[in-house]
């Protein structure tokens, strides 16, 4: 065989190899879930004249092509919500049929994303011994800091019970923080059982110094916006978000504030506290903050480490409400490799630890599970659930949906062949738990004086607490 045709039959196998291999490849590729990379969401057609009545069939389209792994059971339930739901007379009775409906698929990230109802002029706040008014019209001013006993005649935690008809999937605590917003909302709490009559309210309340009085109050007539992930910033000092500009809150800007607080208009802070041999992290957000890269925050952190020399790190997710984990992963990565032997770090998770938030606080268990403590309390999902989400707009209303296409499984790992997004196979690794080691919440008199109980033991957990708040200022 001349030299020519020998060159000619190895290039053929070559060519016949790579072949095979790129159709294995595919194969392997389709069977690990990666089809689900390109899958495209299916938007049914939008009616020539669409009113609230015909959102909700929009809904029912829209959901059903487009929400992964619906059982027959939940299907039924989904149908039979639409089929028995009274015909809508206002946005907030889209919003809560919306709800209603895709609470029954088990969820927490399969809701309705961006709310529109009649709110009262209040907004509330949980603390580990009750419900307080933490933002108020400037009418309303005076309840401010208040405790609520009654709801129209209802306790707050007996309406809690009522909540797994507007939310569905993630735990208890998911369900507390939830209530926040749709205990404002006089149709929702009818929905609950609670007293309302003509969208207006009366609230039974405990003053700090313990005196008793009661308030009615009227919803607004325009409907005001929400966002399940976004709406805790409500109990954020001065915050106008949603269309509360020129409300009062309870805590400001001008008094000290514990870390947690400061700030509260960034995503992510850093500081040093060197009389706790700590540094300090907050991240309220698995993204970047608008004036400064993933990559430049990393950087700022370990170079505060190197130059603190400190031995303990806090990393503060209680309100890391999501984003994207593969941004943020090479940040848990890092920091955990800059915890020396004599150190800890200390994870704090909450209600509001949500989504990729909780994604990336569980690599912390993968990364260093020697020098660990998680402190706060229970975080706001499972272990398992679905997300990467699409989202549609309902044409008459304008409110838009989450619905979810792919499963994160971080309690059994994601096999190559099990139904996980495909990404999460190769950079996730399952953990045990992300239950606190050490359980504390901020209470009604800690949040009213801004003290940080979570903070305040991490550091008494370190010997390191000295009798006073840690409200030190973050650099700007």
């Amino acid at each position: 065989m001349s030299r020519q045709r020998r060159i000619k039959a190895i290039l053929i196998k070559c060519l016949i190899a790579y072949g095979i291999f790129t159709f294995l490849l595919g194969i392997a590729f389709v069977s690990a879930g990666g089809m689900q990379l390109f899958s495209s969401s299916i938007t049914p057609p939008v009616p020539e004249s669409p009113t609230l009545a015909s959102d909700l069939e929009y809904l029912r389209d829209v959901v059903l092509l487009n929400e992964k792994d619906i059982t027959p059971e939940q299907r039924g339930a989904f149908n039979e919500v639409l089929d028995n739901a009274p015909e809508p007379e206002s946005v907030t009775d889209v919003t809560l049929t919306a709800m209603r409906a895709l609470a029954v698929f088990d969820n927490a990230h399969t809701t309705v994303l961006e709310t529109w109802m009649h709110h009262l002029p209040v907004r509330f706040h949980w603390t580990s011994n009750g419900l307080i008014i933490v933002k108020a019209r400037s009418a309303y001013a005076d309840l401010l800091g208040q405790k609520v006993i009654l709801m129209g005649g209802k306790p707050p935690n007996t309406l809690l019970n009522a909540m797994t008809e507007f939310v569905g999937g993630g735990t208890d605590s998911w369900r507390r923080y939830r209530s926040e917003s749709l205990f404002s909302v006089p149709a929702a709490l009818a929905q609950m059982g609670a007293m309302v009559n003509n969208a207006s309210v009366e609230l039974a309340l405990e003053s700090p110094d313990g005196q008793r009085s009661t308030a009615t109050l009227q919803a607004d007539e325009d409907p005001m916006p929400g966002d399940p992930f976004w709406d805790f910033r409500h109990a954020f000092p001065g915050n106008d978000s949603f269309g509360t500009a020129g409300w009062e809150t309870l805590l400001s800007d001008d008094q000290p504030l514990p870390l947690y607080l400061q700030q509260s208009d960034r995503l992510h802070v850093v500081g040093s506290l060197p009389d706790f041999n700590a540094v300090y992290l907050r991240m309220n957000a698995s993204f970047a903050d608008s004036d400064e890269t993933l990559d430049q925050l990393e950087q700022r952190v370990l170079n505060l480490i190197d130059d603190s020399a400190a031995d303990n790190i806090i990393v503060d997710f209680r309100f890391n409400r999501g984003g994207d984990y593969t941004q943020v992963l090479p940040i848990v990565r890092a920091t955990a490799e800059a915890v020396p032997e004599q150190g800890e770090l200390y994870l704090l998770v909450g209600a509001n630890t949500f989504s990729a938030g909780i994604i990336a606080a569980s690599q912390y268990q993968r990364y260093l599970p020697d020098n660990l403590t998680i402190v706060g309390s229970e975080i706001g999902d499972q272990l398992r659930f679905r997300a990467e989400g699409f989202y549609p707009t309902l044409p008459a209303s304008g409110i838009q949906l989450y619905l979810t296409k792919a499963w994160t499984d971080l309690a059994n790992g994601c096999g190559w062949f099990d139904d996980c997004w495909p990404v999460n196979k190769l950079l996730l690794r399952q953990v045990d738990s992300l239950t606190p080691d050490i359980y504390v919440e901020n209470t009604w008199a800690s949040y009213r004086a801004a003290h940080d109980r979570v903070l305040e033991m991490v550091l008494q957990h370190q010997h390191m607490m000295t009798d006073r708040p840690v409200t030190a200022d973050l650099p700007d």
